[in-house]
């Protein structure tokens, strides 16, 4: 009996120790809400690592669509340019430039015949004048256009292009 007795003295000892080694009730506490605190942080980190890539993201489109806006303004502006510069004949157009006048009509269509070969369709010989009196010049005029602007622009071209002295003057119909 006495074994029996040191045993269970033993075995109440050995139990009172482990319970008295395990965590106490505030360290079990303080645990659960350290793994508590953990989640959250891990839970956190991950928020602002999506909101840092829907940033990036944002920024990213952005810069995009100011870089397709810029090419658009850039492409826009260009066709503005290109329809500034466009020269375009018409028929019944107010204006003309005029490049030689001659007193021979032979000598104007030469000139003229000129022009053409450097491919202006648009050339003609105009006379002017009185022929009573004798006073006739044959002017070598290219293309009837709309505005002013357009042959001033025409002009231009023909200084810059040929080296030609060329002056802007009114359609006379007959």
């Amino acid at each position: 009996m006495k074994k029996i007795v040191i045993y269970g003295i033993t075995t109440c000892l050995s139990i009172a120790l482990l319970h008295a080694c395990g965590p106490s009730e505030e360290e079990l506490r303080q645990q659960a809400e350290a793994e508590r605190q953990a989640e959250q942080d891990s839970l956190q980190r991950v928020w602002e690592a999506e909101m840092e890539q829907l940033r990036q993201d944002s920024l990213e489109q952005a810069r995009q669509d100011s870089i397709a806006l810029a090419e658009e303004m850039a492409a826009e502006e260009e066709r503005e340019r290109e329809r500034a510069s466009r020269i375009e004949f018409a028929d019944n157009g107010n204006f003309t430039v005029q490049v030689r006048s001659w007193r021979s009509e032979e000598k104007a269509e030469e000139h003229a015949d000129r022009w053409r070969e450097r491919g202006f369709e648009h050339v003609y010989v105009q006379q002017f004048g009185d022929m009573a009196t004798g006073d006739v010049w044959f002017r070598v005029r290219i293309g009837n256009v709309a505005t002013h602007e357009m042959a001033k622009r025409l002009q231009e071209k023909l200084k810059e292009e040929y080296d030609t002295d060329s002056w802007v003057g009114s359609v006379v119909r007959n």
